[in-house]
């Protein structure tokens, strides 16, 4: 209810009750007076009553007029919806083309998420398959990428992937997943605790020596490990480590590129030569980047 309708309404509040006051004066009679007491008491009930009302309506306009708003679906280019339409078609695409491509025997593990994407994954698939030489992968962190590489080394009838994981639990997951898919004779997943070692004059966490003193030949290397709430910059080791045991034309891929510590990590390992390896970006997926080695 608008002032100019309470002003209103206390005038004639305050008339009722000058009037029953003079009435009662005049009359000798207080029942002038109570008569318009209950006036203005009713005029003070009907008041309120219009004025909860009123309240109540303006708040279901509100409520309206907010669901409206929410209901107008805009997708304008560039805006976040627009971004999220474009990567689930992504994301849908790159699991069409990696079942035909690599056609699974049972359910496999969810991709996205912490995992690797599914165009990250078909980068990686697609890297395999295309390969001169029968390839030997090392992965630094194993799960949903280590099974579809394995799947891709068995469509390819040769290869081996070498998993480096930190976590006792994580890697039992990963076994059993090969194993349900009739994978394990691809990949050999690997509990490497990770220790402290010295990388540039500085100290580092990465995977136990022991995990890697074998591993040669690799021609691809896909670091998507340790976990980076261990400390900045985790990744970083991978390539002051492995570089030397690379084969010539080796594929490094970084997964979670678009995170800075990852971006910081691309610009070490780009910026010098690695045990006579220098490298160079060439590419990539929605989340991932790929680098060229030149010796």
């Amino acid at each position: 209810m608008g002032p100019r309708v309470r002003l209103i309404s206390v005038a004639a509040a305050a008339i009722v009750l000058v009037c029953g006051v003079v009435l009662a004066l005049a009359a000798r009679d207080v029942g002038w007076l109570v008569c318009g007491l209950v006036l203005d008491l009713l005029v003070v009930v009907v008041v309120a009553a219009r004025s909860a009302h009123n309240q109540l309506n303006m708040v279901a306009e509100r409520v309206t007029a907010t669901r409206a708003e929410t209901q107008v679906v805009r997708y304008e280019p560039g805006e976040p919806l627009d971004l999220l339409r474009r990567d689930l078609q992504r994301d849908v695409s790159a699991l069409l083309v990696l079942n035909r491509i690599t056609p699974p025997t049972g359910a496999m593990p969810a991709p996205g998420g912490w995992a690797a994407t599914p165009d990250t994954l078909l980068l990686l698939v697609d890297r395999i398959l295309a390969a001169e030489e029968e390839p030997l992968v090392v992965e630094c962190g194993s799960g949903t990428s280590t099974v579809w590489i394995a799947l891709a080394l068995r469509a390819r009838g040769a290869g081996r992937v070498i998993s480096l994981e930190n976590d006792a639990e994580y890697a039992a997951a990963t076994r059993a997943a090969l194993s349900r898919l009739g994978l394990s004779d691809w990949a050999d997943v690997r509990h490497a605790p990770l220790q402290r070692v010295r990388v540039r004059d500085e100290d580092a966490l990465w995977y136990s020596a022991e995990a890697i003193d074998d591993l040669s030949g690799i021609t691809l290397l896909f670091v998507d490990g340790p976990p980076g709430h261990f400390g900045p910059r985790m990744r970083f080791p991978a390539v002051p480590l492995l570089a030397g045991r690379l084969s010539t034309g080796a594929l490094v891929v970084l997964d979670d590129i678009d995170r800075p510590d990852e971006q910081a990590v691309e610009a070490e390992w780009t910026a010098h030569t690695w045990e006579g390896t220098s490298f160079r970006r060439a590419g990539g997926s929605d989340r991932a980047a790929l680098f060229e080695t030149i010796r």
